[in-house]
């Protein structure tokens, strides 16, 4: 009756050790689950802030092809038009120069 009593009490310990080990491991869960969902957190608003400067760039690139196509369609225009001015006066008397053709070329950029 004693070793009855000596194995009930030695099972009831087993039971507390192994109840307090599954405590012990959902408290451990927890924090990872916490730590985990933190990490969520700031990399969903990382991200965020890389899709926002992502879709500003990719109009910034889009606003400076076009203008870079609107600009090279004026030079086209210029180089058009410098043959025949060129051939209806003589090219002494005409006072374009290169200089004035960058500054213009800078304009047009900025």
């Amino acid at each position: 009756m004693i070793s009855n009593r000596e194995s009930a009490r030695r099972s009831r310990m087993r039971k507390q050790k192994h109840l307090e080990n599954l405590k012990n491991q959902v408290n451990r869960q927890r924090e990872m689950n916490r730590v985990l969902l933190d990490r969520l957190r700031t990399a969903t608003v990382q991200f965020q802030l890389v899709e926002t400067e992502n879709k500003q760039l990719v109009a910034e690139s889009s606003f400076l092809r076009q203008r870079l196509w609107d600009v090279r369609q004026v030079l086209m225009l210029r180089q058009l038009q410098r043959p025949q001015l060129s051939s209806s006066s003589s090219s002494s008397a005409w006072p374009y120069s290169y200089d004035v053709e960058q500054q213009t070329m800078s304009s047009l950029i900025t």
